[in-house]
């Protein structure tokens, strides 16, 4: 049941691939940065102006640079399906974590049920490509494994391969170590350690490859922040400021949607299994941009291991849910699905003009290409690819401190209705870009193709965008 989920997830995620409905945020910027690697060029993706692993440094993502390296069209793919394939790692965990504390069949089953077929899981699994989702089975299996007190010889690649994500996830698995040492020392020693030397060294890195602000800052937005070292004293110098996103209903909304989805009792009966998740959860918890609230977002998809190790852990407690737990899940599964939104992650594009659009710019070896934000997945294989409107405008996201590339796209895909009826400011920048220095070379359908014709001035491409919207150039 689990392998059959996990590859409808993998077969979902591969149709928003070839229907054009991934995004350039994070599709393209991982696919991107991955394959400059892979072709002897640095991490910086014109996507945001910036060096991606300043601000998203992960050792287990760069596991794939070799494959980009030799057959760079697989990359993406691959990742895809090694997301799904981490989810369905979880929905393992809580099988066999379920198993060890001896529940029923019944409730090892709704834990199984709430872990892998809610939309939380369904979203963690197909909404684009990020490293906590890669991390999210590894992260699952370091706190069941232990709990199971595994062999040590095979335990060791688990809390290796979740702190290898990034360093929320790596203080994730010192937590874990923590949470686990007083039954399981040999297993608790080696989490910690894992966790604690891979936090360090990305921690290091952070200090001397300085945050350039491509998530950070806009992120910290309402504590004028440019950087991660001073979000201590900007956050003591104004306590009531940094806390006060705490007071967004859309967050605490998230939050029990969340808990509502493992049915809300069992996993507050076993709340410490939740610690695990805080690190990631610093950001859309005391972060001010909004969108990180939403709950199909992956800022919160840490919380499908660590929810679904208190959900198992609290059903072991609360032998009175014996009898009623398959309804409490179906219950549970059934919330999830009607208060995440169901159109994230979506299959509506009409993909025949994206197609062909991808086609003609596939066919066209140009080093620097600008397109609408669902083609950019499909270009990245290249040095620059911009999503627009930068060049031209500011990011349609809060990108701060963009700078454009050295030189303008040669070739420019945009929708043609766009072009007729402009419906933004940063539309209408890229419609004077287009009529000023490009001409038309091919349509389809709705999408048409303009090549560079002319020398663009430097000041129409270079441009430094702010937090606040009003302070963009």
């Amino acid at each position: 049941m689990i392998v059959l989920v996990g590859i409808i997830y993998a077969a979902l995620a591969l149709l928003r691939l070839i229907r054009f409905d991934l995004s350039a945020f994070d599709a393209g910027i991982f696919d991107n940065v991955l394959w400059r690697l892979g072709n002897g060029y640095n991490d910086v993706t014109a996507i945001t102006g910036s060096h991606h692993f300043s601000d998203h440094m992960s050792l287990l993502i760069l596991l794939a640079v070799p494959l980009y390296a030799v057959v760079p069209g697989l990359g993406l793919p691959v990742l895809i399906i090694a997301q799904a394939a981490s989810v369905a790692l979880v929905g393992v965990a809580v099988w066999l974590l379920a198993d060890h504390l001896g529940l029923d069949e019944e409730r090892r089953r709704a834990a199984l049920m709430v872990t892998l077929i809610g939309a939380g899981a369904y979203n963690a699994a197909l909404i684009d490509i990020h490293e906590v989702g890669l991390a999210l089975g590894p992260l699952a299996l370091t706190a069941v494994l232990a709990i199971r007190e595994q062999s040590i010889r095979s335990y060791w690649i688990w809390p290796v391969l979740a702190a290898a994500a990034r360093i929320d996830i790596a203080v994730s698995v010192l937590i874990v170590g923590l949470l686990v040492r007083g039954e399981h020392p040999r297993h608790g020693r080696i989490a910690i350690m894992v966790g604690a030397i891979t936090a360090t060294a990305f921690g290091l890195w952070l200090v001397l490859n300085p945050w350039e602000g491509t998530s950070f800052s806009f992120h910290f937005a309402h504590l004028g922040i440019d950087s991660v070292a001073e979000l201590p004293g900007a956050a003591l110098a104004d306590p009531a400021a940094a806390l006060r996103p705490l007071l967004d209903p859309t967050m605490w909304g998230t939050i029990v949607i969340w808990l509502a989805g493992f049915m809300l009792l069992p996993p507050l009966r076993a709340a410490r299994w939740l610690l695990p998740a805080l690190p990631t959860l610093i950001i859309p918890v005391l972060g001010s941009w909004q969108q990180a609230d939403k709950p199909h977002l992956h800022y919160w998809h840490v919380l499908l291991p660590m929810l679904a190790i208190a959900t198992a852990v609290g059903l072991a407690r609360s032998p009175e849910l014996k009898n009623r737990a398959f309804y409490l899940a179906v219950a549970a599964v059934a919330v999830t699905w009607i208060l995440m939104p169901l159109f994230k992650p979506s299959f509506s594009n009409d993909i025949g003009d994206e197609r062909a659009t991808v086609a003609y710019l596939q066919g066209r070896p140009a080093a620097s290409v600008a397109a609408f934000r669902t083609l950019v997945p499909h270009i990245t294989t290249r040095p620059v690819v911009m999503q627009l409107p930068t060049p031209f405008a500011c990011p349609t996201m809060p990108i701060a401190a963009f700078v454009g590339p050295d030189a303008p796209p040669e070739l420019v895909a945009f929708p043609g209705a766009v072009l007729d009826r402009p419906v933004s400011a940063a539309d209408e920048a890229v419609v004077t870009a287009l009529n000023n220095w490009y001409e038309p070379v091919a349509v389809f359908g709705r999408m048409q193709v303009w090549e560079l014709t002319a020398q663009v001035p430097a000041a129409a491409y270079s441009i430094t965008c702010g937090a606040n919207p009003s302070a963009n150039s």
